[in-house]
């Protein structure tokens, strides 16, 4: 025994350390059942008023973040996609693709106001506080509706020359666009409603979700092709790509941590970290369909949705992602809280 014992020390210490197992980055912390319409798209955080909303089906659901309680809807949007709220009056915008409006709602009483006629198949939505405009994507009609909220009529649209996907404002009079069929990135000055510039997503194909680090100026598209690119939001160079899960639709970004998202509906969550010199921190798992998201700014959590899945189909897509079949009335939001 006391030779075998020798013969173990020996060989322990001629190994090489096995590296420590990665810290998790997040864990699920509430999971909150929403019911309703298992065809879904954006999540839109009101952080000043800590409300989430989650378009699906013919509907805006609003949570309250501090309770998780369901505290009302936006009703009477079939085809319900984007939303925005105008900061000056509270006022909520959110779209209907089947109806071609953007829809105005009282923040209070949650009851429409006034409806306005937008671009076809109506998408996203983003207010822009430097021109005070609500600009609407249409993703067939190609182009951009800007709508003054104060007047509640809309300007011309904006041709886009492509079809548009997630786009955001930077709040200094610029807005950046996903033209996901032409796997490129323009910009428009929001005042002049005119394009100023064309940039290629280089490594990334597809681009859908749009995330931005304002006080960097660092732009993260994540692509239905498997990659995220990190851009330049002046000069539209490609600063770096990494690998992220499948059929991504939503990027996100919190800025206390300096850390970016893409929401994958593979069941993944890829964290990029340290925004001045992006590196990638790790994957967290979620759930299957889990594609959009959103960040909530204070405590870093991250919110998902996604539903039970009955059935799952091959995949068809060039994103070799399989579609699934969700059961009716079991959509939910997921909370992620970053470990400390």
């Amino acid at each position: 025994m006391k030779h075998v014992r020798s013969l173990c020390l020996t060989l322990a210490l001629a190994l090489p350390a096995l590296p420590a197992a990665a810290a998790p980055l997040y864990r699920l912390a509430a999971t909150l059942p929403l019911g309703g319409a298992v065809k879904w798209d954006y999540l839109k955080l009101d952080a000043p008023h800590h409300r989430l909303f989650i378009s699906h089906g013919a509907e805006e659901t609003v949570v309250d973040l501090r309770s998780l309680k369901i505290i009302g809807q936006l009703a009477g949007l079939p085809g319900s996609h984007g939303i925005a709220i105008d900061p000056a009056t509270g006022i909520i915008w959110a779209d209907s693709a089947q109806k071609r409006q953007a829809i105005a709602f009282d923040p209070v009483t949650f009851k429409p106001l006034a409806a306005v006629p937008v671009v076809l198949d109506a998408d996203g939505m983003d207010y822009d506080p430097a021109s005070r405009t609500i600009f609407v994507s249409g993703g067939d009609g190609d182009a951009l509706t800007p709508i003054n909220p104060a007047t509640r009529k809309a300007y011309a649209d904006i041709p886009l020359g492509g079809s548009p996907e997630s786009f955001l404002a930077d709040g200094k009079g610029a807005l950046y666009v996903n033209i996901i069929d032409k796997n490129e990135i323009i910009r428009v000055d929001t005042r002049t409603r005119a394009i100023t510039a064309h940039w290629p997503t280089t490594g990334c194909i597809a681009p859908t979700g749009l995330a931005m680090d304002a006080a960097r100026r660092l732009l993260f598209t994540s692509c239905r092709g498997g990659t995220l690119d990190v851009l330049n939001a002046d000069t539209g160079a490609v600063l770096a790509t990494f690998p992220i899960g499948k059929a991504t639709d939503s990027a996100g970004y919190d800025p206390v941590r300096h850390r970016a998202f893409s929401a994958n509906g593979d069941g993944t969550l890829t964290v990029i970290g340290d925004s001045a010199a992006p590196r990638m921190l790790g994957t967290v798992p979620t759930e299957p369909g889990a594609r959009t998201m959103a960040v909530e700014p204070g405590n870093g959590d991250v919110l998902t949705v996604t539903a039970r899945i009955t059935s799952v189909t091959p995949a068809t897509t060039t994103d070799g992602h399989p579609h699934y079949t969700f059961a009716p009335g079991s959509l939910k939001l997921l909370v992620y809280a970053p470990v400390p």
